[in-house]
């Protein structure tokens, strides 16, 4: 396929971008990870580390990228340039020169607020051609989390260096990490200071991750009630990781009701099990300061679970160097909670032998 002409990643329409008339794109040729929203002329998303893959022959790619967000762009598998994007920007990338096909990725690195970001079209340049789409895994695997999933300040020096937009990244979170090193498709479900009934500090009360867990793009609701419903029929994982929590119990009181977090969190873990037949869990908690009620108050559940006997579902309770921005873990840190959770997630979904 020629791509000659800015290419529209809407699936099967045509449309127009910067005035130019662009061709439509073959769904096959895309592969995405996460969250996506699929308008007439342009993929949109708000998540961490949602990513849009293909492979293709090229000397050139170009994406024309609207939004505030900072991206990672891959080539087979290797990080290649960081780039940041504030209003509507038409992003260049160098790709190898020896006429062989290579895989492509774009993965968004930073937060889901502020907002959305949208692609209107990748472009190949006058001989570039898309090959064949990258296969699916068998593999699949969601977390559901907060700024520790996200992996908020990772690249902090200390409390203080730099800000949230600057040193989050995703890819280095241990949910990206894992995924990659299990080889699995993933999406990443996470908002920064949001509990699952109490958000940190108690902002924006009625935007707990329990109401914004419905929506393809998360970081939205809050400016648009009204933006789009996620279809659960488009992802269902095979594993799903819940570290949520730490907003609920963490910081100045008055935390979450216990009774309340509670019949939260096995309400999700039933409608989970509903949307998703056979479905695994590992629940994730940690120390929360100053009253470290987290642990015993996921590990009762767990508890609860296995009496009433579910055996769908594993606890791991996991210590975290919190030396990054805001006091949150270290490069290093994610890494290790991505060693230490790997073989859990690998016997929940049956991996081990594989």
């Amino acid at each position: 396929m020629n791509t000659n002409m800015f290419l529209s990643v809407a699936f099967v329409l045509a449309a127009t971008v910067y005035g130019g008339a662009s061709m439509p794109i073959d769904k096959e040729s895309l592969a995405l990870n996460g969250r996506w929203s699929v308008q007439d002329s342009c993929l949109c998303a708000s998540a961490p580390a949602v990513s849009i893959s293909f492979n293709a022959k090229t000397t050139e790619v170009t994406f024309d990228i609207e939004g505030e967000a900072r991206f990672l762009f891959e080539i087979d598998g290797k990080p290649q340039k960081y780039v940041t994007v504030t209003d509507r920007k038409k992003q260049k990338f160098s790709t190898p020169k020896d006429g062989k096909p290579h895989t492509y990725r774009l993965v968004k690195v930073s937060e889901s607020n502020p907002g959305k970001f949208c692609i209107h079209g990748i472009d190949l340049g006058k001989k570039g051609s898309f090959a064949e789409k990258p296969k699916a895994s068998s593999r699949r695997i969601e977390f559901i989390g907060d700024s520790f999933t996200v992996g908020y300040g990772v690249e902090g020096k200390g409390p203080e260096d730099g800000t949230p937009f600057e040193k989050t990244n995703a890819s280095k979170s241990y949910a990206f990490i894992l995924s990659e090193s299990l080889r699995a498709d993933y999406h990443v479900n996470a908002v920064s200071g949001r509990g699952l009934v109490r958000n940190y500090a108690n902002i924006v009360p009625e935007w707990t991750l329990e109401t914004l867990y419905d929506y393809t793009m998360m970081g939205v609701p809050e400016q648009d009630a009204n933006t789009e419903r996620w279809d659960f029929e488009r992802f269902h994982p095979q594993v799903v990781v819940v570290f949520v929590g730490i907003n609920d119990f963490q910081g100045e009181p008055p935390y979450a009701d216990v009774g309340k977090f509670k019949q939260a969190y096995v309400k999700l873990l039933d409608r989970l099990r509903a949307l998703h037949p056979g479905v695994k869990f590992l629940l994730v908690a940690t120390k929360t300061w100053p009253n470290d009620d987290l642990g015993g108050v996921v590990e009762g559940i767990y508890n609860d679970q296995v009496a009433a006997g579910k055996t769908d579902i594993l606890y791991k309770f996991v210590y975290t160097e919190n030396t990054a921005l805001h006091g949150h873990p270290s490069e290093n840190s994610q890494k290790e909670l991505a060693n230490t959770l790997r073989p859990l997630v690998a016997r929940l979904g049956g991996w081990l032998s594989r």
